[in-house]
This record gives C-alpha cells, sequence and structure tokens, in this order.
C-alpha cells in the first residue's frame, strides 16, 4: 500500500482544519464511496473517469483522482467529506483542469494529460512517469493555464460547478488513506426541490394555456 504524498496529505489536514472554522463548510455529513469501476487507462494507470457509487447508488458517479502515489482496489469503501473547489486556490485549479477532461466532446488524449496533470499539481511525478507519447510540455502548459485562470478570475462560477472528496482517515476497508477525487457538483436536495417545483409551475402554466386556447 502506497502511502500518501506528504503535500497532498498536509493540504487535506489544513482544508479540514480550516473547514471546523469555516460556516461553509461540507455541504453534508460524510459519503460512503465504493470504486466500482474504471472507464479509461493510459498506458499503464487508469484514468478518469473513476465510478464511484455514493452511499450505495446504484447510478455510479464518475470522479476524477487528484492523487497519483496512494492505492485503491475495486469494491474498496472508504468514507469521504465532500468540499466545494473553491475552498483553496490548488483546487480551483484542479476544477479548471477536471473541466477540461468532463467537457462534452473531450477527445481521450484531452482527458488523459487532464488526468495527469492534475496528478502532477498534487504529486509532482517525474517525465519517466508518462506514459509513450504523451507530452511532458502539454502537461506544463496545462498547468500553467490553469494557474493563470484561478489567478485572474478569483471569484469565477466555474470552481462551483466542483467538487472535492476528502478521504476520512481510517476508514478505509484495505487499511491506509484512499486519493483525493473531484467530480461535478451535485444539487442540494433544496435545489432539487425548487427545480422540482418549478417544473411542475411550468408545465401547469403550460396546460391551462392549451385548454384556454
Amino acid at each position: 500500500m502506497k502511502k500518501m504524498n506528504v503535500s497532498l496529505a498536509l493540504l487535506v489536514v489544513a482544508v479540514c482544519a480550516a473547514l471546523s472554522f469555516n460556516p461553509l463548510k461540507a455541504y453534508a455529513d460524510p459519503v460512503t464511496m465504493t470504486l466500482e469501476t474504471v472507464g479509461g487507462q493510459s498506458a499503464g494507470p487508469y484514468v478518469y473517469p473513476y465510478y464511484f457509487s455514493i452511499d450505495g447508488a446504484s447510478t455510479y458517479t464518475p470522479l476524477m483522482c487528484l492523487g497519483y502515489f496512494e492505492h485503491i482496489d475495486f469494491g474498496e469503501t472508504w468514507e469521504a467529506t465532500i468540499v466545494p473547489s473553491a475552498i483553496s486556490t490548488q483546487f480551483e485549479e484542479a476544477a479548471y483542469i477536471f473541466s477540461q477532461a468532463a467537457a462534452p466532446g473531450a477527445s481521450a488524449t484531452t482527458v488523459a494529460e487532464s488526468q495527469w496533470a492534475n496528478w502532477e499539481l498534487f504529486e509532482p511525478t517525474s517525465a519517466s512517469d508518462l506514459p509513450s507519447g504523451m507530452s511532458q510540455s502539454d502537461i506544463t502548459t496545462l498547468l500553467d493555464n490553469a494557474a493563470a485562470y484561478v489567478s485572474q478570475n478569483p471569484n469565477s462560477s466555474l470552481y462551483a460547478n466542483y467538487e472535492v472528496y476528502l478521504p476520512v482517515p481510517n476508514t478505509q476497508t484495505e487499511g491506509g488513506t484512499p486519493q483525493v477525487f473531484i467530480g461535478a457538483s451535485t444539487p442540494e436536495p433544496g435545489s432539487l426541490i425548487l427545480l422540482g417545483t418549478g417544473m411542475f409551475g411550468i408545465a401547469a402554466f403550460l396546460y391551462r394555456r392549451k385548454r384556454i386556447a
């Protein structure tokens, strides 16, 4: 079992400490994550999407791994605290990079480069680790673009689209600490109720208009 890289571990600890004093906090109680399957592979390591069952849901959630040096197995379970990507500059940069891979129609090359860029953002790897045919300069450019975007757009609405799953220590069924993950934000129950109410209102209006016509 590989140990979590020190820089990523310190970031997780710092964020958790900040949350204990911050009204932003997590969106809810910790969720239970189960790794079900993985969608892509980059001439070796698996890359985004990693598919998870969250709290036993039958619909899987696609997430991107942010830790290169940790290890998880299929069927493995642990708890994670969900926080907004805007909780730190580094996670905002990760959100920008992830948005490139999650964009509709993103090529396999873009997905792989985004995955490796996020790994390098948190746990720098060496050029020898890169799969054959992947350019370190392309990954460096993506990292530079992410840093520039976050610097120039501190209040961008983009960050609200993504949230980070921080593992709760000592909850991994295989022991150790699993990777940190990032994924698209999910609507809170209150938002879903408002959305449903709005859709019902629109449907009622259209039905009434049709009868009048």
